[in-house]
Formats: structure tokens, sequence, C-alpha cells
């Protein structure tokens, strides 16, 4: 399975004095603080909440390859809240600033654990606008348009809101399995 380091290996030393980080329990758990008794940071190392949206007209679905990824990974359009905006208004920024289309943002399909990246997905039903899609060259390299009856989801991440998506149709498609990904 394709798996991403948690942010807590990568981090070494206190963003606030710069001495090392220590592994220390913390709230029952171990975590990393800093070596400083003096400073009081403490990595946290919390899940990143990440928006989803299932954007569509009628039954296709527009899925969107990021730069970076293998060329057959697609995945629905995804990206971070700005502060103070409301998720359905980031969503809303997200799906327009890489598909270049409005959208009316529908209802929370749910909330979903990301734990390979460490991420909490909340993702929703969103109604794309008519027009022609034009992808964020600087965040994606392509993105395709599938049926609802070709669309499989996967088994994790925003795979599970394509899941619940298709079940409110009615659709039950066979879940896809992710190709193991060989170390050279």
């Amino acid at each position: 399975m394709f798996r991403v380091r948690s942010m807590q290996y990568d981090y070494k030393y206190c963003p606030i004095c710069k001495n090392k980080l220590i592994i220390k329990e913390e709230g029952g758990l171990e975590r990393k603080r800093c070596s400083d008794p003096e400073c009081e940071f403490v990595f946290w190392n919390n899940p990143t909440p990440v928006l989803a949206a299932v954007a569509h007209r009628d039954d296709e679905v527009v899925l969107v390859q990021s730069i970076g990824w293998p060329t057959h990974w697609y995945s629905l359009v995804t990206g971070f809240m700005e502060a103070g905006e409301s998720p359905e208004e980031g969503i809303a920024r997200e799906v327009k600033e890489e598909t270049g289309l409005d959208c009316a943002v529908g209802p929370l399909l749910g909330i979903y654990e990301f734990s390979q990246m460490n991420q909490i997905i909340i993702a929703y039903d969103v109604l794309l606008s008519e027009g022609e899609i034009i992808i964020d060259e600087s965040e994606l390299v392509d993105y395709k348009i599938v049926h609802s009856s070709q669309l499989r989801p996967w088994p994790s991440g925003t795979g599970q809101a394509v899941k619940k998506w298709l079940s409110q149709r009615g659709i039950e498609n066979e879940e896809m399995g992710f190709k193991k990904i060989k170390k050279g």
C-alpha cells in the first residue's frame, strides 16, 4: 500500500527556540516536544482538514490528476480551507481554481479519515456550471470525465466519498484496488 510518512518524522527542531525535539509522553501519547524545559512547544501532529468535491454535471464526474502523481491516478477536486472561509466557500473556491467553473455546493457527503496522509476529508456533492473545463496547470496535469456507471470508488481517502455519492444514486460499482509501487 502507498504510504506517506507523517510530518512527525520530519520535524526535528523546535520552530520557536530551535532546540532539538525529543519524544516525551504528553496527553497520554508519545509526542515530539522541545528539549528546552523553558519552552512549552509540543508538536501535536493533528490531522489536516482537506475539502473534497464530487464535482459533476448530472451523471458525469470530473476527476483530476495532480502534478507528480503516476499517470493512472485521478481523484476528486480537493484543497485546503483558507482562514475565515466556511468549508462550503472553500470547496467552491477550490473547484473554481482547479476547473475554471462556478458550482453549486450541495449537501455534505461525509467526513472521512485518511490516515495515510494524516488528513480528515470533508466531502461535498458539487454541481458544476456549464462551460469548458480549464484546469489550473500550476496544480494539475490532466482531468477526465467519468460517467457514474463507470466510476469505481477507491479504498481510502476521497474514494469513500465517491462510494457514498454513487450509493445515493443506487449505484454499487466495484471498488478498485491500488497497484503496489515498487521501490527502486
